[in-house]
């Protein structure tokens, strides 16, 4: 579908569903490019089993593939960075957006041998970044796979930064952009699914949150932290401020663990039936008082 089609189309609204595939999920983040097979054919079965047919766009994080090589170049994730435009990183850029590939892959396989229609989107390809923020121009290919039926899937990426040269996109920073970008093509982001290696976001005492609103952000989003291991884009803290972020847009954030087996099957067969005790919930209608 060309460009033209996908405008002529926008006049067809389409709700879409993003699911994260969290990197510690997916890969044991303390060994370098570890999969973690068993999780990763598991959540593909899910996802074609769950899978109504409707808007649906998968990420993914990099988990053991890339984090050490982007540390190891300098790069950043998100604002306040420093510069990557030296001829020295230009290396370790490859590097870091080649091992992520390499799981990218991975990802993509396991969904496509699970029966997914699964669709490779590299946020490198339709987006530029400005001081690690994303922006870009409506993602026209992308949006066209999903009027196609096809299941787009992207992932954490090193983008060209007008600022620094290069930074990395975290599958967050992608999703966020999408949100908005996807808008004038007629393509609603209505909900996000966070699958990682905890209940959700845990409080202090290491109890979950079951929800989060205008009440409990701060606190909520001082206990998630970083994450233990290497990561430069910030773990359990940036998503959640990713999930807030899209509430404040109309968009439902559910953050579950990954690890039950036939969980994200069961939010994604009928949403209103696990998300009130699945992880943790936040609701567009209550954040509202945040944006005064």
């Amino acid at each position: 579908m060309s460009a033209a089609a996908v405008e002529r189309a926008s006049d067809e609204r389409l709700d879409v569903t993003l699911v994260k595939l969290g990197g510690s999920l997916i890969t044991d983040k303390t060994k370098p490019r570890t999969v973690a097979k068993e999780h990763l054919r598991r959540l593909a079965a899910e996802i074609a089993a769950g899978w109504s047919g409707n808007g649906l766009v998968i990420g993914h994080g990099r988990g053991s593939f890339g984090h050490p090589e982007a540390r190891a170049a300098g790069l950043a994730g998100g604002t306040g960075g420093a510069r990557t435009d030296q001829e020295a990183d230009r290396m370790g850029i490859a590097r870091t957006q080649s091992a992520a590939i390499d799981l990218h892959r991975l990802v993509v396989g396991s969904l496509v041998e699970a029966g997914v229609p699964a669709y490779s989107q590299l946020p490198s390809g339709f987006l530029v970044a400005d001081d690690g923020e994303a922006d870009g121009p409506p993602p026209a290919p992308l949006a066209a796979a999903l009027r196609e039926g096809l299941v787009p899937v992207t992932m954490g990426d090193v983008v060209v930064d007008r600022t620094r040269g290069a930074s990395i996109a975290s599958t967050e920073i992608v999703f966020e952009f999408l949100a908005r970008a996807l808008v004038p093509l007629g393509i609603e982001v209505r909900r996000a699914v966070w699958l990682g290696a905890t209940a959700g976001v845990l409080d202090d005492a290491g109890r979950l949150v079951p929800r989060i609103d205008a009440a409990n952000i701060g606190t909520a989003s001082e206990a998630a932290g970083g994450s233990p291991a290497v990561d430069v884009t910030g773990g359990m803290e940036h998503r959640l401020s990713t999930a807030w972020a899209l509430a404040r847009r109309g968009v439902e954030s559910l953050i579950i663990d990954g690890r039950r087996p036939g969980l994200l099957e069961s939010v994604l067969r009928d949403a209103d039936g696990e998300a009130e005790s699945a992880g943790t919930l936040v609701r567009p209608g209550e954040v509202e008082d945040a944006r005064q």
